[in-house]
């Protein structure tokens, strides 16, 4: 998809608190699936270190990703997940080569 954005997230969770972010991460999956310019949007977990997580979204446009990431469930989702990290988020903004 020409001028789409894709973004890739890293999360690692402590691990007492990986159950508690998974909840968290496959929440914001869900809600971000139904937003407007999403065209793409999954949830990994690390099958060998339960722990650590991946996101991988696409979205039509950077401004429909600047849009997600004014929503009330984005920013609920930081807030609730950044307590309970063992290292900060890992967030890139990529762009398929020609």
């Amino acid at each position: 998809m020409e001028n789409s954005c894709q973004v890739i997230v890293r999360i690692v969770a402590r691990p007492d608190a990986a159950e508690a972010v998974k909840a968290i991460v496959l929440r914001l999956r869900d809600c971000s699936r139904k937003e407007t310019g999403c065209v793409s949007y999954e949830a990994l977990q690390d099958q060998s270190a339960p722990e650590r997580f991946v996101l991988v979204e696409e979205w039509t446009s950077t401004g429909a990703l600047d849009a997600h990431n004014q929503t009330p469930h984005f920013h609920e989702a930081v807030a609730a997940a950044v307590p309970l990290l063992a290292a900060p988020l890992d967030v890139g903004r990529y762009a398929a080569l020609a």
